[in-house]
């Protein structure tokens, strides 16, 4: 299922930074999610990849989405489908930060071997575990990358 809420940069109101040159180029965006969102292979976007950049970092973070005394809440990044209702291209797996409102530096040589694309790229979070409780809150996304 898609998560049920979305943000500026997804629905256009805020427009998608490009970097001018060669510099590196942080955005952060998040999704407030609902206990309805935290259910195993639940999936939706985040933020925007700009066609023409390719990634350099990204930082996971979130609020303790799973307040069960043994949490079980797990996610991974990726690039989403065409439908935005799961990850076509896997970044990074095993993410366990909201199981106590933690963040996450993801680096992994799939993120880092991503090439530029043609076009504009969803970047979104797929839970590959559900809560054993959950707890609505903020999902963000930090993404670094540079033009090529």
């Amino acid at each position: 299922m898609p998560f049920t809420n979305s943000n500026d940069f997804l629905t256009g109101r805020k427009p998608v930074l490009f970097p001018a040159g060669s510099e590196v180029v942080a955005v952060r965006a998040e999704v407030s999610l609902v206990a309805a969102d935290l259910d195993a292979n639940d999936a939706g976007s985040v933020l925007i990849l700009p066609a023409g950049c390719v990634p350099v970092g990204l930082v996971y973070d979130s609020d303790d989405l799973d307040t069960n005394a043994s949490p079980t809440i797990t996610a991974s990044v990726g690039f989403m489908n065409d439908a935005d209702t799961d990850l076509a291209t896997v970044l990074a797996t095993g993410i366990q930060s909201s199981r106590d409102g933690t963040a996450s530096a993801v680096v992994t040589k799939e993120l880092l071997r991503v090439t530029a694309s043609a076009s504009d790229r969803r970047l979104g979070v797929k839970f590959t575990a559900a809560a054993a409780t959950k707890a609505a809150g903020a999902l963000g996304l930090t993404l670094l990358y540079r033009a090529v």
